[in-house]
């Protein structure tokens, strides 16, 4: 590790290098201004939320689902939180010192702060949170993004807490900005065992007062909040939507202040209605079809390869996203430091997806169930894509299923041939080695590539950018050569808010924070 890395003591982190190797996550170019909200904000009110919400759990060791994180950023912090340019800022940790090699890392934390139980969050908290994570008997999801980097965590005094690393990582930081780094309180979740879930403890700016499973959540202003400013709201409420259409018809009645996950067809009967505000995401949502290759018939690459050449990606843009996304040739959308632009997909070749078929031992035809979870955008690209690959032969039975159980049978292995989606994180490896290392917690496809896992492997401990970004590009062609997945558009998207509801940003992982807005009058 550079020289660069030895200090970054009382500030985010100080130069851009050094940010974008230790977050990983920079926007590039122009994507990476904020917005601001110039009016004064204003205390007390309520905040009701539409969400098509499939949350399993508000314990953050045990959290995988999407959803589950607009609440979990509510009731806990983190140890570092991401701006909305994906850089890494102090959040319970006020300052922090990496050895000149990288092998530690020493936080301080805030003074003063206490969980929602009144017990005290320290160092000792931090080390049982880690601790947690760490271990093998508790099973949490995070155990394989953590257990790679971190040897071990110890207590130096009430106020700091050393990080020992098992080599030098980049990534660290951007796990703490997210489900890793909540800090949940210790006796709490001893005490409550698996309620926990339901009735969840943090240090947060909300206080989880109710959860009526397929209904709503209903969140409480902290008074003992450690921003004694924030929050500006006295209440919110997450109500389970069934879809869009749901969302922006509560909008209009104003049943709810704030509904997301808008494509552009969705925000057609809004666009122009006085009183609401649309508010377009930086980075777009990643769209791809998946399908497991260890098994037949995705493990023939020929077949693999006939529905790649047989989806005319820019037309799945034009129609379902109204030409307002991006096409997608691999993981990473334009905008991100690891995006590079020499990787390149199999490109739209009906004639060719035909013969392929052919060879892969179908030269009269395939027919396959495809999943189609009840969400607009990827019903609409399923009906696309059932279309196209028509044409060349590829009969795709569309079979629904409830948004809420979808991703649980994708990570089960029950479904197959899905359409499905990622927002990006705020370092590659986030994304890249859940999905395509053959340990990714997450590679529902079961893909294993002894070259892009070590090409992964060795991207987790490189600081130097350049060199990143180059393991990063090699490893992203060869995934899309192999097509454990077929990747598809990158989404455009927007929330749509009641005019009156102030204070809103965009992160680009896609979770808004709540936390800091605030209600004014229509």
């Amino acid at each position: 590790m550079n020289g660069k890395m030895a200090m970054m003591k009382r500030r985010p982190i100080g130069r851009r290098e050094v940010l974008a190797g230790m977050a990983g996550g920079m926007l590039a170019g122009g994507l990476a201004h904020a917005e601001t909200t110039p009016q004064t904000p204003s205390r007390g009110g309520t905040l009701t939320v539409g969400l098509n919400n499939d949350a399993k759990t508000y314990d953050p060791i045990f959290s995988v689902q999407y959803s589950e994180r607009y609440v979990l950023y509510l009731v806990f912090d983190t140890l570092v939180k991401y701006g909305p340019d994906f850089s890494i800022q102090p959040e319970l940790a006020e300052s922090w010192d990496t050895a000149a090699d990288g092998s530690r890392i020493v936080f301080a934390l805030r003074h003063g702060i206490k969980f929602q139980d009144g017990t005290p969050f320290d160092a000792a908290a931090v080390k049982w949170n880690i601790d947690q994570r760490l271990d093998e008997k508790v099973n949490s999801p995070q155990r394989q993004l953590l257990a790679p980097i971190v040897a071990s965590v110890e207590v130096i005094d009430p106020q700091h807490v050393a990080f020992s690393l098992k080599e030098p990582s980049p990534v660290l930081f951007s796990l703490l900005g997210e489900r890793a780094g909540f800090m949940v309180s210790p006796t709490a979740w001893q005490e409550r065992g698996p309620g926990f879930g339901s009735q969840p403890v943090g240090t947060g700016a909300f206080i989880l007062k109710e959860w009526t499973r397929g209904s709503r959540v209903l969140l409480e202003r902290n008074p003992n909040y450690w921003q004694p400013e924030l929050p500006y709201l006295d209440r919110l409420i997450v109500q389970d939507l069934a879809g869009a259409v749901i969302g922006v018809q509560r909008l209009l009645t104003g049943e709810i202040d704030y509904v997301d996950q808008l494509t552009p067809a969705d925000v057609v009967p809004i666009q122009n209605r006085g009183g609401i505000v649309l508010k377009p995401i930086k980075v777009g949502r990643w769209y791809f079809l998946q399908w497991h290759v260890n098994e037949p018939p995705f493990d023939n690459p020929k077949l693999r390869q006939a529905f790649a050449h047989a989806i005319d990606r820019d037309r799945l843009n034009e129609i379902a996203m109204r030409g307002q996304g991006t096409v997608s040739n691999g993981p990473t959308p334009p905008g991100l430091w690891w995006y590079d632009p020499g990787v390149k997909s199999y490109p739209h070749d009906p004639a060719r997806a035909k013969a392929l078929s052919a060879e892969a031992g179908y030269p009269n035809g395939f027919e396959y169930v495809l999943s189609t979870p009840q969400v607009t955008a990827l019903q609409q690209l399923n009906q696309l894509m059932q279309e196209q690959l028509g044409a060349v032969r590829i009969k795709l039975q569309l079979q629904p299923v409830a948004a809420s159980e979808w991703y649980a049978r994708v990570v089960s292995g029950t479904t197959n041939l899905t359409p499905t989606r990622w927002t990006q994180r705020a370092d590659p490896d986030g994304l890249l080695y859940i999905l395509f290392h053959s340990k990714g917690f997450a590679n529902t496809t079961k893909y294993r590539n002894e070259r892009v896992d070590a090409l992964l492997d060795k991207a987790r401990t490189v600081y130097d950018i350049a060199a990143r970004k180059k393991l990063y590009a090699e490893a992203q062609q060869l995934i899309v050569n192999d097509l454990p997945i077929v990747p598809l558009i990158f989404g455009a998207e927007y929330a749509a808010l009641r005019a009156g509801v102030n204070g809103f940003e965009w992160i680009p992982d896609q979770i808004p924070r709540f936390r800091d807005l605030w209600k004014t009058a229509d």
